[in-house]
């Protein structure tokens, strides 16, 4: 067994004293929140606009896939009738394929479209809300905040 030196004694009472001051400094988190994103991206006064702009931005495009959709079914409903000859009927069919392709085509383009303008408005967003969040939690004197996790318990939802 080593002899006990001074220094020795002295790094086991700066190890003790950390182990000690562990409890001490983690009680002294005193207030923290928890910040939904799922809220802000709904609920907030700048998601709803983001909303309002996009459905503006792509209404009228959504209007032009709707009405492609009415041409199939109204094409549908002519074919199932059974009243056409068969250069008619034929006809018909090949309008049919063709308007299915080109709402395939169009809602798919509209989707990527759409998408891709919410994704960097959102992303704004957050930007944004980490921003006020952040200068929130300074003013207010707030030692941790939390988003994204399992559960919470809705007293500390900010």
């Amino acid at each position: 067994m080593k002899p006990l030196t001074i220094r020795n004694l002295c790094a086991a009472a700066v190890f003790s004293g950390c182990l000690i001051a562990l409890p001490a400094h983690a009680e002294r988190v005193q207030k923290f929140g928890y910040v939904n994103p799922e809220r802000v991206y709904t609920e907030t006064q700048a998601a709803q606009r983001i909303e309002a702009t996009l459905q503006q931005e792509f209404g009228a495009q959504q209007q032009k896939l709707n009405a492609l959709q009415q041409q199939g079914i109204q094409l549908k409903q002519k074919l199932t009738r059974g009243k056409l000859s068969n250069a008619a009927r034929k006809q018909t069919e090949a309008k049919l394929l063709e308007t299915g392709k080109q709402y395939r085509i169009a809602s798919a383009r509209l989707a990527e479209e759409y998408n891709l303008r919410r994704n960097e408005e959102f992303a704004a967003l957050q930007q944004n809300a980490n921003r006020v969040i952040t200068e929130l939690a300074q003013r207010d004197g707030y030692d941790l905040i939390i988003q994204d996790v399992i559960y919470v318990n809705s007293k500390f939802d900010i």
